[in-house]
């Protein structure tokens, strides 16, 4: 494990590097590649049979680079790599940390780099926008069918970046946990499961029939939540038959707290 910065770290964090206006900045800081002359590229990147993603970091061949590492927001180092002799690439995992299974944390953090006669620190977040772009039954999504009693809950990611929705609400209450990566200007579904099912031992204590407006919402990695109402018919009169009516209402979402907001 790389040693922590000292000093430094603080300076930064007011900074925004790689992030969109969703996230609270500006932009105006750029990628990390338009922040320092040592960095070529850095991209966000499905692995693992798309159950990761990873931060790939490409230096200029200017230096000889030793290691890089993610430092958070609260001066806590989350991973780090070091760099063979010659190479200058590496990979960052970003969904699991070097002393915890857990994703890095939405926040201003820092890219530290080291080489030789070279010790830099880039300003680094993560964040990209997504949209609701339908609501739909799995038996009527060309990309699932199977899965009856599933809703189908379309995202697209408006953004630059790659990201992936974690985690489904109903309610404000939990539904499910998910990995679902969706690349830049490319969609995804994320799908509740049995959330239509008609079958008694599902259904919700409603009188034969009524409508009720629920409260949907699919959480991201580093991005703002989306939330929406989708109005959903219970016929209870004979077993229990959902209906979605109507199309669903996006609601503005809460940013979802950084790390160092969590802390205090």
């Amino acid at each position: 494990m790389l040693g922590l910065l000292s000093g430094g770290l603080a300076a930064l964090a007011g900074c925004s590097g790689l992030s969109d206006s969703s996230d609270g900045g500006d932009g105006s800081a750029g990628p990390p590649e338009e922040q320092s002359d040592y960095i070529e590229e850095t991209s966000i990147e499905i692995v693992e049979n798309g159950r990761q993603l990873a931060l790939e970091v490409a230096v200029t061949d200017e230096i000889e680079p030793s290691s890089v590492s993610i430092i958070t927001e609260s001066g806590r180092e989350f991973v780090s790599d070091y760099f063979s002799p010659g190479e200058t690439r590496t990979s960052l995992l970003l969904t699991a940390g070097d002393d915890k299974y857990k994703p890095l944390p939405r926040g201003q953090h820092t890219l530290y780099l080291r080489g030789d006669d070279v010790e830099t620190e880039i300003p680094l977040e993560l964040g990209t926008t997504f949209e609701l772009e339908k609501v739909v039954p799995a038996t009527e999504h060309p990309d699932v069918r199977e899965g009856l009693g599933h809703l189908v809950v379309v995202i697209r990611n408006v953004g630059e970046r790659t990201g992936a929705a974690t985690r489904t609400l109903m309610n404000g209450k939990e539904k499910e946990d998910v990995f679902v990566p969706v690349e830049p200007g490319e969609t995804n579904v994320v799908r509740y499961f049995s959330l239509i099912e008609d079958t008694v031992s599902s259904c919700p204590r409603v009188d034969e029939s009524a409508k009720r407006d629920e409260q949907l919402t699919v959480e991201f990695l580093w991005s703002d939540p989306v939330m929406f109402t989708q109005t959903i018919s219970y016929e209870n009169s004979s077993g229990c038959k959902r209906t979605l009516i109507g199309t669903p209402e996006e609601v503005t979402a809460t940013s979802v707290e950084t790390e160092t907001e969590t802390e205090t």
